[in-house]
């Protein structure tokens, strides 16, 4: 865990801006305030034996619509697809299929794209065989995506040189038929979360990381 005092200046400066737009808009949580208070990195991320990076996120009690809102409130942009996506009420929706345990703590391995090299070959389904047949990581679910976007900063997601950081959760249909997924991406005017098309046609380019489950932290199914 780094210390705050020995980061470099401008280190320093992008930690205690991310810091204070998190605490301006209530998205930061108890252990992150905790570890500022020690003048400890809040933001430092560890890696696993694969090398990839461990990012711990809660689960929170909310519904699409109030995604949006929580998300549109702290400053977050988010697509007109990706929004079609949280307010699906399809069978496959977000509100159906892809909320979060509520105060569960789930960790993400971020998978980059990379590591499959040749760009034919990034498919949707590749990625998936990747991230769970050869790591055995689990499937996401679409809810991981905006508690990934609170807590990895652009500024952040440039140091890990990460463009964008998609879930491949099970696709969600958008308002035009098409089945998406979740991303958060580093552009001007703020950061966003889109919504990308996932058809086995579908070649994502390899600036981005994918974001799986450690199973160790996935909740029990309920007793029957």
């Amino acid at each position: 865990m780094a210390i705050i005092g020995n980061l470099p200046g401008e280190r320093l400066a992008g930690l205690a801006a991310d810091t204070f737009h998190k605490v301006q808009h209530g998205i930061i949580s108890l252990d992150e305030w905790a570890l500022f208070n020690q003048r400890k990195n809040p933001f430092a991320f560890e890696r696993n034996d694969h090398g990839h990076i461990i990012v711990t996120v809660t689960g929170l009690d909310l519904n699409g619509a109030q995604e949006i809102e929580r998300l549109e409130a702290a400053g977050y942009r988010l697509s007109d697809l990706a929004k079609s996506c949280l307010l699906s009420t399809a069978a496959d929706g977000y509100d159906a299929m892809h909320t979060l345990v509520p105060q569960h703590q789930y960790q993400v391995a971020l998978m980059p794209g990379k590591e499959i090299e040749r760009d034919s070959l990034r498919t949707p389904e590749n990625l998936r065989n990747t991230g769970i047949k050869t790591y055995g990581y689990g499937k996401p679910l679409g809810g991981i995506m905006p508690r990934i976007r609170e807590r990895i900063s652009d500024r952040q997601m440039e140091d890990m040189g990460f463009r964008y950081i998609a879930g491949l959760h099970d696709p969600i249909e958008d308002s035009g038929g098409d089945p998406r997924v979740l991303y958060a991406h580093r552009l001007g005017g703020g950061p966003w979360v889109y919504a990308g098309i996932d058809r086995p046609g579908r070649r994502w380019d390899d600036g981005g990381a994918f974001a799986f489950l450690v199973p160790a932290s996935m909740p029990s199914a309920p007793v029957a």
